[in-house]
């Protein structure tokens, strides 16, 4: 299998994109002669799923830069290990909702896990970042204008992305005593906290802890008649 051929039909307006610079530099160029991550044929794994199916886009940063981590989704790993932002999520949801969380069953279920690059350098982080920059702007302006959605942005580099969200509605002030009052309408609303990343370094004070997005993000899906997700 080729890896555009893992791509459902609903993503065909956008992929001419992929085609285009510096995108088409990054695959002839650059790709053949090194090491990357992930495999080639899960590059575009997150691209499986249907746009209508898409309820809540969790945006990360760039895959795992370690060989069999990355398998084209955000946060996920693709070994038995659990990486520290992904723990650090885990214990977001026990302590908010009181259940244990499985990041695996999040897909099917309508979570888009993406990351804004798709590729990196096998061992270094960041390094294809700048490459698929314009591919995702374009990516967030078609999903959020066809599919308004729930969006997480969790640290400043996901943020940066925020103005590219049409007709946005940012939901982060809202907390457990008003978030009944939020106004639902074909809105894309807008999670906002640090990264998870950052409670290791911060002692498990920069914020992220007690953000209750798994909570409010259901919420508002059952507002919107939608199911929710079993986090």
């Amino acid at each position: 299998m080729r890896p555009l051929d893992i791509i459902h039909d609903s993503w065909k307006p956008i992929l001419n994109k992929l085609y285009q610079e510096p995108i088409s530099a990054l695959n002839n160029n650059i790709l053949p002669n090194i090491s990357f991550q992930p495999k080639a044929e899960n590059i575009f794994r997150v691209f499986k799923m249907p746009l209508k199916d898409i309820k809540i886009v969790l945006l990360g940063q760039d895959p795992y830069s370690t060989p069999g981590d990355a398998i084209g989704l955000s946060f996920v790993n693709g070994t038995t290990k659990t990486p520290a932002s992904l723990r650090v999520i885990y214990k977001e949801i026990l302590n908010s909702t009181g259940k244990e969380a499985n990041i695996h069953t999040w897909e099917e279920q309508g979570v888009f896990l993406l990351n804004s690059a798709l590729t990196v350098e096998t061992g270094k982080p960041l390094s294809h970042i700048n490459y698929w920059r314009d591919f995702t702007l374009n990516l967030i302006r078609f999903i959020s204008y066809e599919n308004p959605c729930i969006w997480f942005l969790w640290g400043k580099k996901a943020q940066e992305f925020e103005g590219d969200i049409y007709n946005s509605f940012n939901a982060t002030p809202y907390a457990a005593s008003n978030i009944k009052e939020i106004p639902i309408s074909n809105y894309n609303y807008i999670l906002k906290a640090p990264h998870p990343a950052s409670e290791a370094y911060s002692g498990g004070k920069s914020g992220f802890y007690g953000c209750n997005h798994f909570i409010y993000s259901n919420y508002i899906l059952g507002k919107l008649r939608k199911s929710t997700i079993n986090w």
